[in-house]
């Protein structure tokens, strides 16, 4: 089937929809008005917004501030109205709804540790309450997270909130990425990052650098506003099969935007936010032995005129202040209401942010305009526009000799003084040198978002979804012209300027219709249907020049030499599913799906993909013969099971032939344009298949006090796609991708929720989150065991990526020497085989707030290549220096040999790695807060409603016995491995970072 074909029906579904548009709405006269207020049943607390809507119609709101709402010009007579908010109880009232009149209707909600009633807005089809979805799916309230928590990015938003997902920060730089993964790594060579979906529509979540620093790169998921979320909901396992399929086996992360209240006055809310990061880590110092022609020279400075032997140290980052003390300020306005049929929310926001090294900055300016509009009970219109404008100057680092940390912790002592390196890796290349190298990324980003939600009559619903997320970058990476000889080459030191533009486009198309019907008394059945259609393309242009006039002038033309490139993708996915789902007294939940995928990215020969999906929930304590004794202990037992595939394609133009450009000469005056083979391509790629299993259930415990979440998961990745390498004289530079090789995660997943303590003036929640993955490799087909011990390598029986190296057996210190193995051992995961978080927040009075967290991982190893270059490779660590005396023989003969195997044949060091593959088990006290709410009347006094003051830190302290300063940092080098690999390559730690915040609300 071509794909044009493939995306007809949701076409012909979507001009359906606007044909049942015309059809006549509710009869506008004989109206009515629905007032009232949604409290906390036990401490009579009002709830801000709290859902309130008109069961079977399109009609709904928000609360206040005060937890008042609105719901006008609603047609007469008997309703049922609900009101439903994260961790209370869904109560639905039937309420006659009188003419010309206003009713007031108010709820109680009883709080709940098993929200079985809460609505998934948008991570399943068909029924969209908890309880009847079979799969585990995460959501919590981001905007109430935001309200105490330190966060300044999506990132930091997301991590140590719910089980399964695990968030790693790349580096301490500001503006850098993170590496985010649910349930373990699904693919080798694929990309293992979530899918990303904002009000609706894919996002654009890439970490992505045009002009390579060393190893950073900045995330396109933190151009958003974290202020602007509402909530966030992430599938992790087989519930995505359905919607999300083709694309989905990494899981899915749903953003939802903050809406207007449709009914309720307007508000409006100014932030104010100031900080410091302060560079939690000291630099280790560089040592060196003075020989006598050192002592000798004049020129030594910390060994002219000491004696022969003398050991001696410098530190070249403190000694020339590399680092500052960094600072962030966030002004932000955001204002939401709304008349009797529509809402709004408007959003201005500003953050400034300057990093621990000089020329680190990032800078964010976000807006967002969401308008909803109901002009009838059965039709609502949602329309959303967020703007943002991103600037981020990362400092060169890692495995980068032009930066900070690579020329101040690889220099020598021995150079201090009399010498232009003067501590440092390279001559003349210390902090002025590198500060003066710029590399900045600008974006400018848009994403329109069009929905319409229609209900002809109460059973039949539709909904269309139309967005693009847009975005325009410009980058700049620029060399200074100088006389200094800073940069170790002439083209550089002549002025180096090289700009590039990259535009990225992704369209969505997504339809989804669903009907509801009873029968047999018993019996509902719900069918959903609908498909997506989703377009992206890249297109990144670039130009270098070679040699300067000025500085000034620094522009590609004004340049001597000029060089310029292009590459251009583009992809295409559609998809159409169905899904039906199956209830029985409301308590025992059946649900039976499949999706048809076809994707661009494949040759003719591969037709589409079905991705079916099965499930099962059963709430079996609200049967009767749930025995009573156990009501006051379990007064709440949902179990669910549910099974299905999902898949992940690759790079637009992984099937296809390839050849690359080639000049060849004429004649001594002409050249001829020609191509060389590039990739052989293959017509018969097909997409990876994810097919997972989960078992779970969800306990309420102790009179709904303690909520229990317990899933077991077992996903397996089919038809891995990987290089198979060809014979070179088939002429092809590159190896074609195949289907071949099977990779398995398997884990649980326990989340624990209580309210611990509750009396009037104090109260007491707490939450703990536990996760557990087994990675391994199960087949490679064909394809013999591939990587090195620095990158990881790939063999059947373990971890993708795991770490091994020659094994020291023994000993022989008379001999001085270290026995190792003849091949290489296992030595551990690169990735965490246990992780979890434990977070509290105590409130007094209603007014103090005081919240902490603690993150923790295990099992897993990270290379300390800073290490092994400081010693092994540059000689000027302080191990290798006073290896005599501060370490045992035989930890020494560990870490430095000499190394022979059993059959007494030298080894390389290289090959011994044992040393630097280092445990990396931590635990970090993540974050604190107090925040302290104005009473009613001080806040008064400034013509306010509300007002809020929040002071919070983020990275407090860490327990480790990684012997590098951080055990979360990562490398951004390495090619498909780097996906998996931990290395600390010269890369700076994260800051700890202290915040102020007010909140002001009119």
């Amino acid at each position: 089937m071509k794909l044009k074909r493939l995306v007809w029906a949701p076409l012909v579904a979507i001009a359906a929809v606007g044909v049942l548009l015309c059809a006549p709405g509710a009869s506008q006269a004989q109206q009515g008005t629905l007032t009232g207020k949604v409290t906390d049943a036990r401490s009579g607390a009002p709830i801000s917004a709290a859902q309130v809507f008109v069961v079977g119609t399109q009609v709904g709101t928000l609360t206040d501030a005060n937890g008042n709402y609105r719901i006008a010009s609603l047609s007469a007579g008997p309703r049922q109205i609900s009101a439903m908010f994260l961790g209370y109880r869904t109560e639905t009232i039937e309420v006659n709804v009188l003419a010309g009149q206003v009713v007031t209707l108010d709820f109680q909600l009883a709080q709940s540790a098993v929200a079985l009633d809460e609505i998934i807005v948008t991570g399943t089809a068909g029924r969209q309450d908890r309880r009847a979805q079979a799969a585990s799916i995460s959501s919590y309230n981001a905007a109430a997270i935001t309200e105490i928590a330190p966060v300044t990015s999506v990132s930091t938003l997301l991590q140590g909130r719910t089980t399964g997902v695990s968030i790693s920060t790349a580096s301490g730089n500001s503006g850098s990425g993170q590496r985010i993964r649910l349930r373990g790594s699904a693919s080798i060579q694929l990309s293992n990052e979530p899918i990303v979906i904002i009000d609706g529509i894919r996002a654009d979540s890439r970490v992505n650098q045009i002009y390579d620093v060393g190893g950073q790169a900045g995330s396109r998921l933190n151009d958003i506003n974290p202020d602007d979320i509402e909530s966030i909901e992430i599938v992790k396992g087989p519930a995505a099969a359905t919607l999300y399929g083709a694309d989905a086996s990494a899981g899915v992360i749903q953003i939802r935007t903050k809406r207007g209240q449709t009914g309720v006055p307007f508000t409006q809310t100014i932030s104010y936010e100031r900080g410091i990061i302060q560079q939690n880590w000291t630099p280790p110092a560089n040592y060196a032995i003075c020989t006598a022609t050192h002592v000798a020279d004049s020129r030594r400075a910390l060994c002219f005129g000491k004696e022969v032997g003398t050991i001696i140290s410098d530190n070249p980052l403190d000694r020339y202040d590399a680092f500052r003390e960094g600072s962030n300020q966030n002004l932000s306005w955001s204002g939401r209401g709304g008349g009797e049929n529509y809402g709004y929310y408007l959003s201005f926001s500003t953050d400034q942010e300057s990093g621990t090294l000089p020329n680190n900055y990032y800078d964010r300016y976000t807006g967002r305009v969401n308008f909803d509009f109901t002009p009838r009970e059965d039709l609502r219109l949602e329309a959303s526009m967020g703007l943002g404008r991103i600037n981020t100057d990362l400092s060169r680092n890692d495995n980068n000799i032009y930066g900070y940390l690579g020329g101040g912790l690889l220099g020598s002592p021995l150079t201090v003084g009399g010498f232009a390196n003067d501590g440092w890796y390279s001559a003349n290349r210390q902090v002025e040198a590198i500060r003066n190298i710029k590399n900045t990324t600008m974006s400018i980003r848009t994403t329109p978002v069009f929905t319409i939600r229609y209900t002809p009559v109460p059973w039949f619903r539709h909904r269309l979804n139309v967005g693009l997320d847009m975005t325009r970058s410009e980058a700049k990476d620029f060399y200074p012209k100088n006389d200094k000889t800073w940069y170790g080459t002439v083209d550089l030191n002549s002025g180096q300027i090289a700009q590039g533009r990259q535009n990225r486009d992704e369209i969505t198309l997504d339809y989804m219709g669903s009907a509801q019907r009873s029968f047999l008394d018993n019996f509902v059945a719900d069918l959903a249907f609908g498909g997506q259609f989703i377009a992206a393309r890249t297109d990144l242009t670039n130009a270098t020049g070679i040699g300067l006039t000025t500085n000034a002038a620094n522009a590609i033309n004004a340049a001597a030499r000029t060089t310029g490139g292009q590459s251009y993708s583009e992809s295409r996915d559609g998809g159409l599913f169905v899904q039906l789902d199956l209830a029985w007294r409301d308590r025992m939940y059946l649900q039976l799906g499949g999706r048809m995928d076809k994707s661009s990215a494949f040759g003719e020969e591969v037709g589409t993909f079905f991705n079916p999906k099965a499930g099962l929930s059963y709430v079996i304590s609200e049967e009767d013969f749930y025995p009573e004794s156990l009501r006051g202990l379990l007064s709440t037992l949902r179990l669910r099971s549910v099974w299905g595939s999902t898949g992940r394609s690759p790079g637009s133009a992984a099937a296809l032939t390839t050849f690359s450009a080639a000049a060849y000469a004429i004649s001594s005056t002409t050249v001829g344009s020609g191509v060389t083979p590039n990739n052989p391509g293959n017509s018969e790629l097909s997409p990876e298949r994810g097919v997972e299993l989960e078992l779970g259930f969800d306990a309420g415990l102790f009179d709904e006090r303690v909520g229990l979440e317990v899933t077991y998961y077992d996903k397996t990745s089919n038809d891995l796609i990987l290089s198979r390498p060809i014979p070179p004289s088939l002429g092809f530079s590159s190896n074609p991708l195949v289907n071949i090789g099977q990779l398995k995660n398997t884990g649980w997943e326990i989340g624990v929720n209580a309210r611990v303590l509750e009396i009037p003036s104090f109260s007491w929640d707490a939450r703990v989150n536990l996760s557990t993955n087994k990675n391994e490799v199960t087949d490679l087909g064909d394809v013999l065991p591939f990587g090195t011990q620095t990158f990881g390598m790939v063999k059947e029986g373990y971890p993708a990526y795991g770490w091994f190296t020659n094994k020291i057996v023994s000993f022989d210190v008379p001999n001085n020497r270290a026995i190792v193995t003849d091949s290489v051992k296992f030595v551990g995961n690169p990735n965490p085989g246990f992780e979890g978080n434990a977070s509290s927040t105590f409130t007094l009075f209603r007014n103090l707030r005081v919240y902490g967290q603690l993150d923790w991982m295990a099992d897993y190893y990270i290379y300390n290549n800073t290490d092994q270059f400081r010693e092994r490779q540059m000689g000027t660590g302080e191990r290798w220096v006073l290896r005599n005396d501060v370490l045992t023989d035989e930890e020494r003969l560990a870490r430095f040999g000499p190394f022979v195997n059993e059959s007494g044949a030298a080894v390389l060091a290289s090959s011994v790695n044992g040393a630097y593959f280092q445990k990396a088990d931590f635990l970090r006290f993540r974050e604190l807060s107090v925040s302290y709410t104005l009473p009613q009347n001080v806040a008064g006094m400034f013509r306010a409603s509300s007002a809020t003051v929040t002071f919070s830190g983020r990275n407090l302290a860490l327990w480790t016995d990684y012997l590098g300063p951080d055990p979360e940092v990562l490398w951004g080098g390495g090619g498909a491995q780097a996906g998996f690999v931990r290395t600390d390559f010269l890369t700076l730690p994260q800051p700890r970072r202290w915040l102020g915040r007010v909140n002001v609300t009119f």
